[in-house]
């Protein structure tokens, strides 16, 4: 393959990677960088904050004015991780609620309208679904977002929604590739071991991938985990996993794109260019780099990719096969003049039909409810999207008072009012403090209803009566809501969007 000219290099190096901006409104540098061949823009929670107009007025058609191809992407998993409601909460039921449910065809329709919500904001790139099994219950950044424990439970849901997503031109990922379920680490924060060997993951990480394969996903999202029993390195930096295993054995010919760089284990050790040079040397094809505003990173990325070839670490050839993929994705995911029309009732009731109740039944008339909430850390791919009871309560006009409570509060000091009470919890099963405090509260108030918005470690007959919402997002605590004031929604969930 002749030598490219230094442009022609770096226009390709530009075509395998998916930065982010700082702002809501995208940056100069960043307009540039597109016209000059970059795959597309990611955007996160920072992007979205400060909604002062529509997202596509703001965000997207500012970026397709300059590149009516260009990628744009969003974690939109529905549930607890979204970025489209990150303001108010999700309309949509994450995975553990549709496993809950397990019917493939609700899967399609939730994730078909997530697609057209996507697809009228003008985003064509969605970092969903996860395809892990979440094999550990105690998993600290899985979890909820898991259709659930069982393989072919998983296989089934993820081929759903993959199929719902792209029937609105919307390209599905698959990921953590390959397998973020048997995790007791956070791979924000530290690199975690998984100690699967091949059989083992074929068995029970693998088929959830090869199904949503199979159903077409368009790209597959690496995880930052590390498999001792076949490589050494990180499975983003790992040609066994990414061209042995995802490529040779599963088949997978499209995109694979790898999770943020900024993740600490990854960058503190290699640093964003020489991660991207890792990855694409891996078999990577488009490098995801993760929230912060990248224009200081891309000079670096783009000295270790040169420098990657001129060791002979990478090739021009690996490059441009790596390019030519992300540009056929481009075509297939150029936006259609018209975007469908979402669905506006299909979140609230799946939602609806995920709730599970433990020895109590709804109210036989209308009632006002006082909530307590006791305060959980989300992990950083959920960020600080709202949750809890309170406030769908208040919009039925069922909310009698609300209490939030900061993590480590002593029990005794938590006030509890007479009258109908719910206490709301978030992944107790992980936290000891809000266990405990749980217990105290139950002892002073055995009438109280506990309300779970995470992952209930499993089903069994709780103490005391118990909600089960199976997520966090907006559609699980309005379905939550409505149990427990005996009220019914009307309209739309949504009072804003970012």
């Amino acid at each position: 393959m002749p030598h490219r000219t230094a442009t022609a290099l770096a226009a390709l190096v530009n075509s395998c990677l998916l930065p982010a901006y700082a702002g809501r409104t995208p940056a100069d540098w960043i307009l540039r960088a597109a016209d000059e061949g970059l795959a597309g823009v990611a955007l996160f929670g920072t992007n979205l904050l400060d909604a002062r107009g529509p997202l596509r007025e703001d965000i997207t058609d500012r970026l397709r004015a300059v590149r009516p191809d260009l990628l744009i992407a969003l974690d939109e998993e529905g549930g607890d991780v979204t970025r489209l409601d990150y303001l108010t909460g999700s309309a949509y039921p994450g995975n553990h609620a549709l496993g809950t449910v397990d019917d493939p065809e609700l899967t399609t329709l939730v994730a078909a309208a997530i697609a057209a919500d996507l697809a009228a904001a003008g985003v064509n790139l969605c970092l969903a679904p996860c395809a892990d099994v979440n094999s550990r219950p105690d998993n600290p950044i899985i979890g909820v977002r898991s259709f659930g424990a069982e393989p072919a439970l998983v296989a089934r849901h993820t081929a759903a929604f993959v199929a719902g997503l792209q029937r609105h031109g919307i390209a599905a990922t698959l990921k953590h590739f390959p397998g973020h379920g048997d995790t007791r680490t956070d791979s924000h924060t530290a690199l975690p071991d998984v100690d699967r060997d091949r059989d083992q993951l074929a068995a029970l990480d693998l088929p959830p991938f090869a199904a949503g394969i199979a159903a077409g996903a368009k790209l597959v999202m690496t995880g930052h985990i590390r498999l001792p029993r076949i490589d050494q390195l990180p499975a983003t930096f790992s040609h066994s996993v990414l061209t042995g295993l995802l490529r040779e054995e599963l088949g997978f010919d499209g995109v694979i794109v790898t999770d943020a760089l900024d993740m600490a284990p990854i960058v503190d050790r290699w640093g964003f260019g020489g991660a991207a040079a890792a990855a694409l040397a891996a078999g990577a094809d488009l490098v995801l780099l993760g929230s912060p505003d990248a224009e200081k990173l891309l000079p670096e990325i783009h000295h270790e990719v040169e420098l990657a070839l001129r060791e002979g670490r990478l090739t021009e050839q690996r490059l441009a096969e790596a390019a030519a993929r992300v540009a056929a994705l481009r075509v297939w995911a150029r936006p259609a003049a018209t975007p469908p029309r979402p669905d506006p009732a299909v979140g609230l009731a799946a939602a609806r039909r995920a709730l599970t109740a433990y020895g109590l039944t709804p109210p036989g008339a209308p009632r006002t409810v006082h909530t307590v909430r006791l305060g959980a850390t989300a992990n950083l791919a959920v960020g600080e999207a709202p949750w809890g009871p309170a406030g769908p309560l208040a919009a039925l006009g069922a909310l009698a008072g609300s209490t939030e409570v900061e993590p480590g509060t002593d029990p005794a000091e938590i006030p509890l009012p007479g009258g109908p009470l719910v206490v709301a919890v978030r992944d107790a099963h992980r936290d000891p403090w809000q266990r405990d405090t749980l217990r105290a509260l139950r002892a002073r108030r055995p009438d109280l209803v506990t309300v779970e918005f995470g992952l209930a470690a499993q089903d069994p007959a709780p103490d005391g009566p118990t909600l089960l919402t199976r997520g966090a997002g907006l559609a699980n605590a309005t379905a939550a809501a409505e149990y427990l004031s005996g009220r019914s929604w009307q309209g739309p969930l949504r009072s804003g969007r970012a």
